[in-house]
């Protein structure tokens, strides 16, 4: 036990006159920075507002660039969306490597995010989720566009992933996105839009800030069921490209207003939880 406790002493004064600077846990980083800690509070608010609102179940997540460093990124462990806290946050570099020293099991799609995020400096959260509306848009050759004003962020239509041409050696794979070349492929393929369809598997959208992404997967998949049943009755009369772009610059102006209802909405069910 001496020896232990010497051998402990002897490398924390190395450490400590070596320079070297430990990295900071989530925890700490939220005691040090507001930013940071407001950060890490909307997301675990998000992830609650997500299953709330049907654009994730028991699978899906979201993660938030940290704002005090753009090349890394805050991610729930691997656990169903609707029971994160603050301690289930965990941060990874953008090769979706965990930091910290951090060894709880992570979301196995955690490529989704570093993919779009390294790509996508413009965007700073990433949603992935499996809602049943959208799925068929991207199994049967007909694209999800924008049929009106709140899902203008679709623009032209959301393209559609493809893991067969990504994993062309081995086309035949489990479809999920487990390793930075397929969460590479998949934001080469999203390009500059803010939806992607992954065929036979879900979606995933981004943001500027996090309550951007929750607004456009919440929307989307209205979109996709209000436009699934058009097609039903005749023919779609979609938003133009202008029209999109009009729209989208208006609506995303009054975020904040759905924000606040969904917020309250779930954390008044928490407040009504024994």
């Amino acid at each position: 036990m001496y020896q232990q406790i010497c051998k402990l002493a002897i490398y924390s004064s190395f450490i400590l006159f070596s320079g070297i600077v430990l990295p900071a846990s989530v925890k700490e980083q939220m005691a040090e920075s507001p930013v940071v800690k407001a950060a890490v509070e909307e997301l675990v608010l998000a992830n609650h507002i997500l299953y709330d609102q049907n654009a994730v179940d028991g699978y899906g997540h979201i993660s938030i660039r940290n704002p005090n460093n753009p090349n890394t990124f805050f991610l729930s462990r691997s656990i169903a969306p609707s029971v994160v806290t603050v301690d289930d946050i965990m941060e990874f570099d953008m090769d979706g490597k965990a930091l910290n020293g951090d060894s709880r099991t992570a979301y196995g799609e955690r490529f989704i995010h570093s993919g779009i995020l390294r790509n996508r400096p413009d965007l700073n959260s990433v949603i992935h989720g499996h809602a049943a509306a959208v799925l068929p848009y991207g199994l049967t050759g007909t694209t999800l566009k924008p049929v009106f004003h709140m899902s203008a962020f679709l623009g032209e239509g959301a393209p559609i992933f493809e893991i067969r041409e990504a994993s062309s050696t081995n086309p035949d794979t489990d479809m999920f996105i487990s390793n930075p070349q397929l969460g590479d492929a998949l934001s080469k393929t999203m390009g500059l839009q803010y939806f992607i369809l992954m065929r036979g598997h879900g979606y995933a959208a981004g943001g500027e800030t996090i309550q951007k992404a929750v607004f456009r997967s919440i929307y989307a998949i209205q979109n996709a069921a209000i436009q699934s049943e058009a097609m039903k009755m005749g023919t779609v009369q979609y938003l133009t490209p202008l029209e999109a772009s009009k729209s989208q610059d208006t609506i995303e102006k009054t975020i904040s207003r759905p924000w606040q209802l969904w917020r309250d909405r779930v954390t008044k069910s928490s407040a009504a939880q024994p």
